[in-house]
């Protein structure tokens, strides 16, 4: 049995039971294998645009026995996903906001609208999430949580309308987590905030033009300091 690191048990825990997913930067494959594996997946695609994990991927799944269950496929984001996959989960994880948004407005083509999405971005989130708003997907869960030392954010979402629109305080920290609350996300906002008030002070003292950079770290530093005293 392939073991997987809390990030990735994480992110299994949000596929449905029988669900039929693609993995989207695979990289070894583990996710898709574990989930195979354990019962709750039958069929997987493994997809990535580098050769060389793929190869690695596709070595994984044969090592497991697992190849008439999980298909490798070289594809640049979700160019590998066709309409007789009968996909119902994509999982976009382990790379930046920046790319996946690219990788999801690249990929819409091959998207039917019905599937889900489990998506965590390990920067840039909340560009992920204004991409999801404004493509109609809601956000139905969301988890914060630390593995060696990185705290992540796991976000599934859907083609479904939130009962409320989302403010500027749900793009920047999660309509679910906001919600949540738990102990980890109120530490990485303290954390934010006692960085943004050092970039800040830092700025009052410099020099040359950066009164739009003032401006731009004062503002967040206010949404941080208002969710906080939420």
């Amino acid at each position: 049995m392939i073991h997987l690191s809390k990030r990735l048990s994480s992110i299994a825990a949000f596929v449905d039971q029988d669900e039929r997913i693609a993995d989207i930067g695979t990289d070894h494959a583990f996710l898709p294998i574990a989930l195979v594996q354990s019962g709750k997946v039958e069929h997987a695609l493994a997809c990535d645009v580098a050769p060389g994990p793929l190869q690695i991927a596709a070595s994984n799944i044969a090592e497991a026995g697992l190849q008439a269950a999980i298909e490798t496929r070289l594809a640049d984001g979700l160019q590998g996903i066709k309409p007789e996959d009968e996909i119902g989960t994509v999982i976009i994880a382990g790379m930046g906001g920046e790319l996946i948004e690219k990788i999801l407005e690249a990929g819409q083509g091959h998207l039917d609208g019905t599937e889900n999405m489990i998506l965590s971005p390990h920067r840039d989130v909340p560009l992920v999430r204004r991409w999801l708003a404004a493509h109609e997907f809601g956000i139905m869960d969301e988890q914060i949580l630390e593995d060696e030392g990185h705290v992540y954010e796991i976000m599934l979402a859907g083609h479904t309308v939130p009962d409320v629109p989302y403010t500027e305080a749900d793009f920047e920290f999660g309509p679910i987590l906001r919600a949540k609350r738990e102990p980890l996300f109120v530490q990485e906002l303290q954390r934010r905030e006692r960085a943004l008030h050092r970039v800040a002070a830092g700025l009052s003292s410099a020099s040359g033009d950066v009164a739009a950079k003032r401006a731009a770290v004062t503002k967040e530093l206010e949404l941080v300091r208002g969710e906080l005293n939420d």
